[in-house]
């Protein structure tokens, strides 16, 4: 292509015609010498234009060898189209469907025979697509042999189904079993807990009436170290608190807490000692019960259970 794009020869200002048309021997109206130099470069023009007509030859005669094997194959791809077509004739029961599926395919088929690279874009494409089904193939094997694995461990889980009904049944029996030992002891535990609660209730009832009888003690010690206005005799005006002894005078204990001796009261068989602290009143109960202060019994009473509760 080079040599079509080259100048070409000028002389006097005039083109030089094809190498069949030109004139051998000096021009006219020339000298000698420079005919001579005219002469070799005419000929190494020549000879380059030479050159490249052989290469414009051979390039010429590839592509009309390119163009003649392309016919070629377009031949047989337009044999093979009508092979197609009358294969696809002689398919009755096609639909319409698939055969307009089919006529489109063999259209882009022409399309990619004329344009020479579809066919590789195809190949690849279907490369691809057999890829694609490997891979399909090989995610489908590793789900049938999990399919399999299931199959088995449910066959062997069917042929233990008698082991796990045993079992079951035992279970049943001993939630039976655990349920009336529930029910038994849920009887018990309701006994006891009334039982519990009528100790409660007595307990409660004691603790008041021992805080009412120390109640009482202290109002009757209150009155009877009370300052007598009239000069009077002491009267017991509770007849329940025990007498004062005679000839028995309050004390003072190590704590300097002054203590005063009561009679015993007796009443039938049972026999009641009191001694009463005149310290500080206890500061604590325990269940409901006043508990004494420090080491002495702030209260002692000696009880004969035979006596009635009030």
């Amino acid at each position: 292509m080079s040599s079509r794009e080259t100048l070409q020869p000028l002389y006097n200002g005039r083109p030089v015609k094809a190498p069949g048309l030109m004139r051998h021997g000096p021009f006219p109206g020339s000298d000698s010498a420079v005919g001579h130099k005219s002469l070799e470069l005419l000929e190494d023009k020549l000879t380059v234009q030479t050159s490249d007509i052989e290469k414009l030859a051979r390039e010429n005669h590839k592509l009309a060898t390119a163009h003649v094997t392309l016919r070629q194959e377009l031949v047989g791809a337009e044999k093979e189209i009508q092979t197609v077509r009358a294969h696809i004739r002689s398919i009755q029961t096609e639909s319409d469907i698939q055969m307009r599926v089919l006529l489109d395919k063999i259209a882009k088929m022409e399309a990619s025979i004329e344009a020479g690279e579809g066919l590789k874009k195809d190949l690849q494409q279907v490369h691809m697509e057999a890829q694609g089904l490997v891979k399909d193939k090989q995610e489908l094997t590793f789900q049938i042999q999990q399919a399999t694995q299931e199959l088995n461990k449910t066959e062997s889980d069917i042929k233990n189904l008698p082991n796990l009904h045993a079992e079951l049944e035992d279970l049943r029996k001993e939630h039976q079993r655990l349920r009336v030992t529930f029910e038994h002891e849920k009887g018990r535990n309701i006994e006891q807990v009334e039982q519990m609660k009528a100790t409660e209730m007595n307990l409660i009832a004691l603790a008041r009436e021992v805080e009412r009888l120390r109640a009482e003690a202290l109002n009757v010690e209150k009155r009877a170290y009370a300052p007598n206005a009239y000069s009077g005799a002491y009267t017991r005006l509770d007849p329940s608190y025990p007498p004062h002894m005679p000839g028995a005078n309050g004390y003072i204990d190590i704590y300097g807490r002054s203590q005063v001796v009561m009679a015993p009261v007796v009443s039938g068989d049972s026999e009641i000692s009191h001694s009463i602290d005149h310290g500080s009143a206890p500061a604590e109960t325990s269940a409901g019960v006043a508990a004494p202060i420090g080491n002495t019994a702030a209260w002692e009473t000696r009880f004969d259970p035979s006596i009635p509760r009030r």
